[in-house]
Parts: C-alpha cells; structure tokens; sequence
C-alpha cells in the first residue's frame, strides 16, 4: 500500500513539472515579429554574440556550455521559422490589402 501511494506522489509531480516546463517555455517564447538576430539581445543575460545575433558568452564573459549552446540553438532554430512564417504571412496580407485597394 505505501509503494502504491508514493508512485502515486512521483507521477503527480512529475506531471507538475511537465507542465511548469511547458508553461516557461511558452512564457519565455519570443513574439514572431523580432527579428532572430535580436531574440537572445539581452545584455543582463549575455556578452558576446555571433554575426548572427547568437550568444556565445554569458553575462560573466564565460563561454556558455555545449548544453546551453544545444538549447537556445533550439530556441534559435524554432523561431527562425516561426519568424519566416510570419513575414510571409505579412507579405501575402500587404499584396492582398493593395490588390484590394487597387480597384
């Protein structure tokens, strides 16, 4: 019976953290609209960063680990695309509202 009640503690928080890690992630995602080169732009988090706006040291001037390096590419990638996808999604809206206007 104890067996049964404390994997039945286990699976509710991790449950819990499941969803605390899916509610930052969805906090902490950048509008689609700033541009990638600017995502990671936070000078309270991060001193350096690449041509393309990639942080390469943290605040302290450390280099960051090859784990968070793996993590904001990630975050870099994702919103890569979501910031292409909106920038069509802009350009078909513009043609679409002059294509009106022009009649």
């Amino acid at each position: 019976r104890r067996d049964y009640f404390s994997e039945l503690d286990l699976e509710q928080k991790r449950q819990r953290q499941k969803h605390s890690k899916t509610d930052d992630n969805k906090q902490s995602s950048p509008t689609p609209d700033i541009p990638p080169q600017d995502i990671f732009r936070d000078g309270s988090k991060y001193s350096s960063w690449d041509e393309n706006g990639f942080p390469m040291k943290d605040a302290n001037g450390k280099e960051l680990s090859k784990a968070a390096t793996k993590k904001l590419k990630k975050i870099y990638d994702a919103h890569c695309k979501r910031h292409d996808k909106w920038k069509e999604q802009k350009k078909n809206n513009d043609d679409d509202s002059k294509s009106t206007n022009g009649d």
